[in-house]
């Protein structure tokens, strides 16, 4: 026995509020940020520059201390990625654990998801305002999950 008052198994994790979706939701995004991680690669093959020597001469690429103005913008859409999609995984979970509202955790996990795939194409496509409004969805999104998780913490 694991200590727990019942028996936690996968399939009753599964009937959790949310879940599935949010597992959902996570694939998405990992999936996401691979592709803006390849498209890296991609930018550079294009331009053929590197920042490694031993990349630059497998690829016959220019080596460069100074990444060229294309490639520099797809690193900021990836960094601001890594600087926003691990706070909503734990975000997400946590909402998904302590029992948030059903719908309102359905329409901040969808509303976030969709957000952050609409940001990395504005962004590598250089779209305002549409990246400024993904961008603030995904925000509105996580502080929406903050407070289903307080509201449920502190009132239950």
């Amino acid at each position: 026995m694991n200590g727990l008052p019942i028996d936690v198994t996968p399939t009753l994790l599964l009937a959790l509020p949310g879940l599935r979706l949010y597992a959902l939701c996570v694939i998405v995004l990992v999936i996401k940020m691979i592709a803006v991680g390849v498209y890296t690669v991609r930018v550079r093959g294009r331009l053929k520059v590197s920042t490694n020597p031993e990349d630059a001469a497998r690829m016959g690429a220019q080596v460069t201390d100074v990444e060229p103005p294309e490639v520099a913008r797809v690193l900021r859409a990836h960094r601001n990625d890594l600087e926003n999609i691990p706070n909503f995984f734990a975000l997400g979970l946590a909402a998904v654990l302590v029992g948030a509202p059903a719908i309102p955790l359905k329409v901040a996990l969808i509303a976030f998801t969709a957000a952050r795939v609409a940001f990395s194409i504005a962004y590598l496509r250089s779209l305002q305002p549409w990246r400024s409004v993904s961008f603030g969805v995904g925000l509105l999104s996580m502080l929406a999950l903050m407070v289903m998780i307080l509201l449920r913490i502190l009132f239950s």
